[in-house]
């Protein structure tokens, strides 16, 4: 075999780092009636806490500051990055002037045929998993006041995601409702959720947060996992282990609440699993139809439907390139799969939007492949 890459896409292979990237121009018209929507892109927060903490906290607010070549982002005066590691990420894609100016974001969209992006964060992940979390309440409520700002900004190109409180689920109404009233177009929790308000480790098929549940089907807005929390670095190979592992899918997250029951409590409930591919897909729900089968007297709670119904009725998969997920469709469901540029990652589309764009619509029907570029994200994230 030859020794060289398996990517399909010729443009991606030994593609610059963001910052250096060029959008990729028009070599044509996609067929009638197509919407590009990327579900699943990214803007870089601001120094956006301290005005909107309160007085008494200003001193444990999260900053986010340009020194050493790099954002640098602490909490309560402790790095969250190392600033080696922060000018690294400076120079593989925080530089990229469309992560922090949306003008000059707008322009790139403009050339790649973009019309519209889901806006998730950038630093904000880490948070997540930065220690014992403290004041949740005010860090997450204020990048949701920020991002619903920025996003109005965007023309009406941009969407937000925000974060709802997820840790204390007696107040788990009233958050999901702010970020309602705010604009939200899809809800984000973590992947690792930490600890609740009562210092116990969550478990998201728990009967308890059931309020949180509720509220986040009961306001119809989608709750999306996200990959990406604390990827570590340290260690050889971490970074490149954590990431494979992380993009290789969600079967933990979406096991717990499939066979907790959880789509059966909440039926209005939607999910999407952000940036993992689609391929894990086809092979999770065979497999989670086989031990529901094979398993019957350990199986609790007992479902309403085979486990692959929730997938096919409840969930969604975002994905950038993936040539052997686009060959499963009929597997997977074209009508639950999303493409996104992840614009402006290192292993973003940006620069190759177009070839990654033309590789959808080379491996099904054009009715498939609009759905998949843009016709589902609109319905689903409410962005007509």
């Amino acid at each position: 075999m030859a020794d060289g890459f398996v990517l399909e896409i010729p443009e991606m292979v030994g593609i610059p780092l963001s910052p250096k990237r060029k959008a990729q121009a028009s070599a044509g018209p996609w067929p009638e009636g197509t919407t590009i929507i990327s579900a699943d892109s990214h803007m870089l927060e601001t120094d956006l806490w301290i005005d909107r903490f309160p007085e008494h906290l200003k001193d444990q607010a999260p900053r986010m500051e340009f020194r050493d070549g790099g954002y640098q982002l602490s909490v309560a005066g402790r790095p969250m990055t190392p600033a080696p590691i922060a000018a690294d990420l400076c120079t593989a894609m925080e530089c990229n002037p469309g992560l922090t100016d949306i003008e000059a974001r707008l322009a790139d969209l403009d050339i790649e045929g973009v019309e519209k992006e889901l806006i998730f964060p950038q630093r904000l992940f880490g948070l997540f998993m930065f220690g014992e979390m403290m004041n949740r309440p005010e860090t997450f409520g204020a990048y949701n006041e920020h991002i619903a700002q920025a996003c109005k900004a965007g023309k009406g190109r941009l969407f937000p995601v925000m974060i709802p409180n997820y840790w204390d689920p007696a107040r788990a109404k009233a958050s999901v409702n702010r970020c309602q009233e705010l604009g939200a177009r899809c809800l984000m929790v973590p992947i690792k959720p930490g600890k609740d308000i009562d210092g116990e480790l969550i478990q998201y098929s728990d009967p308890k947060l059931d309020l949180f549940w509720e509220a986040v089907a009961e306001s119809g807005i989608p709750l999306a996992f996200h990959i990406g929390e604390a990827i570590p670095t340290a260690a050889p190979g971490a970074a490149g282990t954590f990431v494979l592992t992380q993009m290789q899918g969600f079967r933990h997250i979406w096991g717990q609440l499939t066979f907790g029951g959880i789509f059966d409590r909440f039926p209005k409930l939607r999910v999407v699993f952000v940036e993992g591919g689609l391929c894990w897909v086809a092979s999770m729900i065979h497999d989670a139809d086989m031990i529901y089968n094979s398993f019957p007297t350990a199986m609790n709670p007992k479902l309403a439907h085979p486990p692959s119904w929730y997938w096919f009725n409840h969930c969604y998969a975002t994905f950038m390139t993936d040539p052997a997920g686009l060959e499963l469709l009929h597997r997977i469901g074209a009508d639950r799969v999303m493409w996104s540029s992840d614009y402006p990652h290192q292993e973003s589309t940006f620069g190759y939007s177009r070839s990654a764009i033309q590789a959808v619509f080379d491996a099904t029907t054009v009715e498939n492949a609009q759905k998949i570029l843009g016709k589902t994200a609109l319905d689903l994230f409410d962005m007509r």
